[in-house]
């Protein structure tokens, strides 16, 4: 190889591992699990729930207890309902969209048909025994599916199709003020509506 090529070449390996330094800093994955999923046809006459099933992976050496900080909206991007449910290692929860995240909403106004499914993964608060969709820390490990509940091509019928939840970017604003405060709002001024149930659906 001719002086030039190593001169090029070296130049290439110092660019390379400069690159590789700071895709690894960038690609690199935030310590907690966001994810969203969508739901339609909720109650609609004749057609099944859709159900929402969450894991606590268990990934962690010391296996611990963690929270899926739930958050439902309509399709105007109105929050309806929000719980924290607490999930064992390798645990499983089962939770009916119409029933668990649909049934309490907020001054039990009309139900949405349609709309989006948030989950944030948290720690469990030992030192207050709860969880608590309005203040956490996120940290992963919850893993959740969501059935969808699809129209047939007969009037009247449905079948049901089921995805894993999709990752999504956390920011600060979404976590604190979309999410948490927007949570305690709706928990507050509703009074005892706009908290979703922890409550296993059995299927």
């Amino acid at each position: 190889m001719n002086k030039v090529g190593c001169t090029l070449l070296s130049l290439l390996s110092i660019a390379l591992a400069l690159g590789v330094g700071t895709a690894t800093a960038q690609n690199t994955p935030p310590d907690y699990d966001y994810d969203v999923g969508y739901f339609a046809n909720a109650n609609a006459p004749g057609a099944p729930s859709a159900h929402l099933r969450l894991t606590n992976d268990g990934s962690f050496e010391d296996a611990i207890n963690l929270c899926a900080n739930i958050y439902v909206f309509d399709n105007t991007e109105e929050m309806k309902e929000c719980c924290s449910c607490m999930i064992t290692p390798d645990g499983y929860l089962d939770l009916s969209v119409n029933s668990n995240l649909l049934g309490n909403i907020l001054d039990n106004g009309t139900k949405p048909t349609r709309g989006i499914i948030k989950v944030v993964s948290s720690s469990f608060l030992v030192a207050k025994d709860l969880c608590t969709p309005t203040d956490f820390d996120p940290f992963s490990g919850i893993k959740g599916w969501l059935t969808h509940v699809q129209k047939g091509a007969t009037a009247g019928t449905f079948s049901l199709t089921e995805t894993p939840l999709t990752d999504s970017v956390l920011s600060a604003e979404e976590v604190e003020v979309n999410l948490q405060e927007t949570c305690g709002f709706v928990q507050s001024l509703g009074s005892g509506t706009g908290v979703c149930s922890c409550a296993d659906a059995g299927d």
